[in-house]
């Protein structure tokens, strides 16, 4: 994990998805499906589409549960590809953070979320920008 900085990455011109979700139960399912959407007609193999959707759902899903943002706000994903073959997502919610802890391996049930996103993603990082910002990269293979 890695503190976030501005992206200088992206380049005018490069896709770029960004939405806003109602903070509520169907937003992992909306924010899965929009992003499903956004890279269906981009090259990326089938396995790197389900692992970027699975750790899109892991995120929307933390800011749903545990923001502790006011209930009427809602959350920003902005997912955009770069030019080095990676795609970036950014989850923003209005919650004022929090320190990610590692997961406890003597409970059987909840705590996989960044666990997964630490495993799977190539880079990542929480910052506090505009609320809790949650950020993670995936570099495709080339």
């Amino acid at each position: 994990m890695t503190a976030a900085s501005q992206d200088s990455s992206v380049r005018e011109g490069m896709p770029t998805l960004c939405m806003r979700l109602e903070r509520d139960v169907q937003a992992p399912a909306v924010a899965r499906a929009a992003v499903a959407g956004f890279t269906e007609q981009r090259d990326i193999a089938v396995a790197e589409r389900d692992k970027l959707t699975l750790l899109v759902s892991e995120v929307v899903t933390n800011a749903v549960l545990h923001s502790d943002a006011p209930p009427a706000t809602d959350i920003s994903l902005c997912a955009r590809l770069l030019e080095e073959g990676t795609i970036r997502v950014e989850v923003t919610d209005r919650g004022s953070g929090f320190t990610p802890n590692p997961r406890d391996p003597t409970q059987p049930t909840g705590g996989f979320g960044l666990f997964l996103v630490d495993q799977q993603a190539s880079d990542w990082g929480i910052d506090r920008e505009d609320g809790t910002r949650v950020w993670f990269e995936l570099r495709r293979p080339r």
